[in-house]
């Protein structure tokens, strides 16, 4: 059974294709007329299997690079007699809709083709796709006539077979055969031009890097392998978001040797999260954030002490509550206290972590935390007990010490409270990605490993809107 859908009748086709022509070649014409046809006739009704659909899209697709080839051949005759109003390019997304890159890719491919009449033959039959012909014009430009003749005399009989990144390849090694004092100076250009920028934009920075091929393909050769090391069965992240850990592991690893320079202030190279007590009190109860009553006097008034941020340098992004268990439990603390209300209004002793501080002793600009990180002697016996990361393995050296029960929610830093676990993992446990557990079965592992379902995972309770707010108002911290 075939489908009309909502084709335009052929007349109305033809209308459209010849709009704004007034002299069009009757043949072209004509061709205007037996697309509208193809376009109104009804699809081929055997959908079940495939037979007449499939032979239809590869005609259509052949055809399409045979007209890109027409179009290219008569530009450059336009353009031999001085034809078009405006240049080749311009014209075509003008008078045709086209984009700037499709455009681009016709005229360069057809002038290029128009200097020889055996790559112009492929690519009139539909062996090759204008996307070849572009590369390979603007991969010769600025060579001789003598050094065009050559490549193609070489790849000519293979290119129906090539993909489009295989005529790259070609072209590349070509030029480095022919020229090889070039790779020289390009290895010299590509060495210069090596960058690495980043941005912040809605929390999440962004880096960008421009490496010289070889040193390029030794970062993700390293990346990529250290994200293998980091897959657990049955996580669900990406091989893009893998190798964003293996990065950051690679930078706490550098880190945590303890021989990395100084800033340029002096200072050690950290990233300072600013968390008053009562937003700990709260995280490590396990309240959710409420959204501002008086958000005028909380963005003006200098007294927000639940504020999170993060240093100037990455702008005032709050965290969210993983994060700040996170800082709460692997991070070096230095207090400054500068009020201790109680959590509950009565007058009593503060939550959790007001009370911890309390009861820790004072040195000049530091508050520790009494027993707050496993000591050297845990340490040691930790790396003996759990050999490495619980879940991917890495060496103790490149681990931290996770708290089974949150230190802030009452947990001891007990040994067989605290597991071994890479800064990855450590993220996705207090993500709650993972469930930790004592296997009873004294005979098996230390541990019993989980997965938590999606649906668990610990999310930013968002507040319920009131009637009639509308969608994008500011109204959760």
């Amino acid at each position: 059974m075939g489908m009309d859908g909502d084709t335009p009748q052929n007349q109305d086709l033809t209308d459209a294709l010849l709009t704004g022509t007034g002299s069009c070649p009757t043949r072209v014409a004509a061709l205007a007329g037996l697309l509208a046809e193809i376009c109104a006739e009804p699809l081929p009704g055997q959908a079940a299997t495939g037979v007449g659909l499939t032979d239809r899209v590869t005609v259509l697709a052949r055809a399409r690079a045979v007209l890109d080839a027409e179009v290219a051949r008569s530009v450059v005759a336009a353009e031999h007699f001085d034809a078009l109003p405006h240049t080749a390019a311009t014209h075509l997304q003008r008078s045709a809709a086209w984009s700037g890159s499709d455009a681009s890719a016709v005229v360069v491919a057809g002038r290029f083709a128009h200097r020889h009449p055996d790559l112009a033959s492929l690519w009139r039959s539909g062996e090759v796709s204008t996307a070849a012909v572009a590369v390979i014009a603007r991969g010769m430009r600025g060579l001789t006539a003598e050094v065009e003749d050559q490549f193609l005399a070489a790849v000519i009989d293979k290119l129906p077979r090539l993909s489009v990144k295989a005529v790259k390849v070609l072209l590349a090694r070509t030029l480095d055969l022919l020229f090889p004092d070039d790779v020289e100076s390009r290895e010299q250009t590509e060495w210069d031009r090596r960058s690495l920028v980043a941005t912040t934009h809605g929390g999440m920075t962004m880096i960008s890097a421009d490496l010289p091929g070889l040193e390029g393909q030794t970062v993700m050769g390293v990346l990529t392998a250290l994200a293998d090391s980091l897959r657990v069965a049955g996580e669900r992240s990406t091989a893009a978001q893998r190798r964003a850990d293996a990065l950051i592991t690679l930078v706490n690893q550098a880190s945590s040797h303890g021989d990395l320079p100084a800033t340029r202030s002096g200072l050690p190279v950290a990233t300072t999260i600013t968390l008053g007590v009562s937003e700990a009190d709260r995280v490590a109860s396990g309240q959710a954030k409420t959204p501002s009553r008086d958000l005028t006097a909380d963005l003006f008034g200098a007294r927000d002490p639940s504020a999170v941020a993060t240093n100037a340098r990455c702008g005032a992004t709050t965290l969210g509550d993983a994060a700040v268990r996170f800082a709460l439990c692997a991070g070096t603390h230095t207090g400054v206290l500068i009020d201790n209300p109680p959590s509950n209004g009565t007058g009593g002793e503060g939550g959790p972590v007001s009370a911890a501080l309390t009861r820790t002793r004072i040195q000049p600009l530091a508050v520790g935390r009494a027993h707050r990180f496993a000591t050297p002697a845990q340490r040691v016996a930790l790396a003996v007990r759990d050999g490495g990361c619980i879940l991917c393995h890495r060496p103790a050296a490149e681990c931290q010490a996770h708290h089974l029960t949150d230190w802030a929610e009452g947990g001891r830093t007990d040994l067989d409270q605290m597991v071994l676990l890479c800064w990855t993992h450590h993220r996705q446990v207090d993500l709650n990605r993972w469930s930790i557990t004592r296997d009873p079965d004294p005979d098996q592992g230390h541990w019993l490993i989980t997965p938590t379902p999606r649906h668990q995972w610990r999310r930013r309770q968002t507040q319920p809107r009131a009637a009639g707010s509308p969608r994008g108002s500011c109204g959760s911290g």
